[in-house]
């Protein structure tokens, strides 16, 4: 989500003056009620004082929809159409299972003139969830910045680089890659080096490397920034994310981008970016062996990886950040005209 707003944020057009307020840090419980508060306080300010013309929320699931509430209903006060963008992998997951005197009240208080959700799946689980209506939710699949110029890979040239970026834990499947890792035959481990990078669970990941006598194949690092990410993704060879839950997740359309055979799950939106067999590989979440499986074909037929690798480049030109953008700038105008005011 952040990565988006940071995409939003970078648009130049001058149509536009945008103006974001967070209302979550990732870091302890003061730091976190503080930034929750003062950004819904903000928010609701800058709507109820006439400084905005469109309200486009960034939504995830708990607590998210109570910062994002106040916002919406003072958005609804004043006659301002509002925007849900919806980024929970599992918010009907969420929703469902409450009392229902709850889930009326969440109905309520997410009231908005229009829905955006990362992928088709997900899109119906939020229509049904909410029982909103099928023209109001629409499909905006993440964007990618696309590179230049893609990188020129040897395709016999070992050993070669297994990249995995972003949150290390078990809903991204990172000890399913351990164990998958693991797994291989010694040959074929030989000629890979895999790199996980990320934040989360990191320490407890390294121990796990460390006790299972991995460390001459697995490098664990923290998280790292955008120059950083692309120049790993610019070596890499093959990007993996086994993630048991998802919505549409930016660092395989990074990593398609740069030319990198993703090797996923078919959960959330993945499969609408990745084809198994046609753009990447997909395997079951929560089966180390299938994973493993995925790794050895790529490692020991260079002509799939290098086949798939040029699929998914050119699958990733689909999810243009120009054209994400443009569609992003109809809608808001749309939205903001005087039929809508």
């Amino acid at each position: 989500m952040a990565t988006v707003m940071r995409l939003l944020l970078d648009d130049p057009d001058p149509r536009f003056v945008l103006t974001a307020v967070p209302t979550f840090i990732d870091a302890g419980m003061p730091a976190r009620l503080w930034t929750g508060v003062r950004g819904m306080a903000i928010a609701t300010a800058l709507i109820l004082c006439g400084r905005t013309d469109v309200v486009h929320v960034h939504l995830a699931h708990g607590g998210s929809v109570v910062r994002k509430s106040l916002p919406l209903m003072a958005a609804r006060l004043r006659g301002i159409p509002a925007i849900v963008h919806g980024h929970s992998f599992d918010f009907s997951g969420w929703l469902d299972p409450l009392p229902a005197p709850i889930r009326r009240l969440v109905r309520v208080a997410l009231r908005a003139d229009h829905w955006l959700v990362l992928g088709a799946t997900l899109a119906e689980q939020y229509r049904r969830s909410l029982a909103l209506p099928g023209h109001k939710v629409e499909v905006l699949h993440n964007p990618v910045v696309l590179p230049e110029i893609a990188p020129a890979r040897d395709p016999s040239s070992r050993p070669l680089t297994v990249l995995s970026l972003g949150r290390v834990g078990q809903r991204k499947g990172t000890y399913d890659l351990l164990a998958a890792v693991a797994g291989l035959p010694a040959d074929v481990r030989a000629q890979l080096r895999v790199v996980i990078a990320g934040d989360g669970e990191v320490a407890q990941v390294r121990a796990l490397v460390t006790a299972g006598g991995l460390d001459d194949v697995i490098e664990i690092h923290d998280w790292v920034g955008p120059v950083d990410r692309d120049r790993l993704l610019q070596r890499a060879d093959i990007f993996a994310l086994p993630s048991h839950d998802e919505g549409l997740p930016m660092a395989i359309l990074e990593a398609m981008a740069h030319g990198v055979v993703p090797v996923s799950t078919p959960v959330g939106a993945i499969p609408e970016a990745v084809v198994d067999g046609v753009t990447g590989l997909l395997v079951p979440p929560g089966e180390p062996a299938a994973l493993a499986a995925a790794l050895q074909r790529l490692t020991t037929d260079d002509a799939l990886r290098c086949a798939l690798a040029d699929s998914a480049r050119h699958r990733a030109e689909a999810f243009d950040v120009a054209d994400w953008r443009a569609r992003l700038a109809t809608l808001w105008l749309s939205l903001s005209a005087p039929q809508h005011g």
